[in-house]
């Protein structure tokens, strides 16, 4: 997640400068005197954090939020081990049609000593934790603790880009409401694809979501308007793409949208123990619906064929006559060319609501799952009361197995951890 916008130091007036350095010498005093003044003011702008488009949250151990005005920073709380908690967020954008709502009311965990960022180690997208205030924890029916974070992947020889991307708002539009996405971009340009995703899709949904009663249908027209947006951006989208799953929570019911082979699981306690139950189904060309649309648009869904005339790899969308884009899912956003041949932004439902046993949810991307089954992902972050330390836990174990299996390559690994806080 990339950081938001600065705040721009004002520049000098130059026709200031000019004008005292054309002065003689009775005037050098008041020049001087002037250099002297715009100097003190320009040492008290560098004192001024950077303000960002962030919710402002809190990691204070007793859960209460921090009355600190957006672009400050928010204090730490130091853990057991005497580490600060404090991970730079980037993009959390606060999301609202509420008048009376302010950025301010939420924290963002702080920044490090005299305003230097920290970062994880090994370059990996920070997690992010938060809460409302009291006050408006009351007024929900269910709170939410929830944790992302994102790793850039490995190839040895190569400095690879994170394609990756994610969101979270705990409170959205109005204070019973939430929103999380995480995407997963492929092409030569899926990391711009992706972090067009998640920046413009979370502000296009809050029109559908308020003006249209059916959530399925809201959610739908938002992917399918950002997919249009992109397409006409000046992002090359003709070979790149990305996946998407988002889930929306109003209430105590949970809806969930995607694209892809991003994946949402749910967390449930049962007396025999946690189950995992799948929010979400690859979208796979080789799946009867969805090879059928391809055929029928005139596209092929066939193996990549190597040298010696043997198939190799998943199945993949292709031309009719050119073994061309070669798409190894049947739905995303971007693909341009893919969408020629059936391949289709509309994304699947799914739609729970959400009882006293549902304790938490996982969304993720393909470099989560590739190694770690829906099972063992909730198994991971069921042993872990804190959202961040469940969400680290789960994207460094996905990368180890990626290093143990692939021999030292890593696909980009991002994971959203949302816990449910039941009244």
């Amino acid at each position: 997640m990339g950081c938001g916008s600065s705040v721009p130091v004002e520049a000098v007036d130059q026709g200031d400068q000019q004008k005292q350095q054309q002065q003689g010498g009775a005037a050098a005093k008041n020049g001087s005197a002037a250099d002297k003044a715009a100097a003190d003011a320009e040492s008290q702008k560098a004192k001024t954090t950077r303000a960002r488009r962030l919710s402002y949250i809190s990691n204070d151990a007793n859960g209460a939020a921090v009355n600190a005005p957006p672009g400050s920073a928010a204090p730490a709380a130091p853990n057991a081990g005497g580490k600060s908690g404090n991970t730079r967020a980037r993009r959390l954008s606060y999301v609202t049609n509420d008048p009376n709502a302010s950025p301010g009311n939420l924290k963002l965990n702080g920044e490090g000593e005299g305003g230097e960022e920290q970062d994880m180690e090994g370059g990996d997208e920070p997690a992010v934790q938060g809460q409302l205030a009291p006050e408006e924890q009351e007024r929900r029916t269910l709170r939410v603790n929830v944790a992302c974070m994102s790793r850039a992947g490995r190839e040895p020889g190569f400095k690879k880009t994170n394609q990756d991307n994610c969101f979270a708002f705990e409170k959205y539009i109005t204070e019973d409401q939430s929103l999380f996405g995480a995407m997963d971009g492929h092409g030569p340009h899926g990391h711009l694809v992706s972090g067009y995703v998640k920046q413009h899709l979370p502000i296009i949904l809050v029109n559908h979501l308020t003006l249209e009663k059916d959530v399925k249908k809201a959610l739908s027209q938002g992917f399918c308007e950002v997919d249009r947006s992109l397409a006409n951006s000046r992002i090359d989208c003709e070979f790149s793409g990305s996946t998407a799953v988002v889930s929306y929570l109003k209430g105590k019911t949970l809806t969930t949208a995607w694209v892809g082979d991003s994946r949402g699981v749910l967390g449930r306690e049962t007396k025999k123990g946690w189950e995992a139950v799948d929010l979400t189904n690859d979208h796979k060309p080789t799946a009867p619906e969805e090879k059928a649309r391809i055929l029928k648009a005139n596209g092929r869904v066939e193996r990549l064929v190597d040298e010696m005339g043997q198939p190799m790899g998943p199945y993949r969308v292709w031309l009719q006559y050119a073994w061309i884009p070669g798409l190894a899912m049947s739905r995303a956003l971007g693909d341009v060319l893919a969408h020629q041949v059936g391949v289709t932004s509309e994304p699947d439902h799914s739609t729970m609501e959400l009882t006293p046993q549902d304790k938490f949810i996982v969304l993720a991307s393909d470099g989560v799952w590739e190694f770690i089954s829906s099972k063992e992902a909730v198994d991971i972050v069921a042993q872990y009361e804190s959202a961040e330390e469940a969400c680290r836990q789960l994207v460094d174990e996905a990368y180890q197995r990626w290093l143990t299996e692939e021999e030292g390559v890593v696909d980009d690994i991002t994971a959203v951890v949302v816990r449910f806080v039941h009244p």
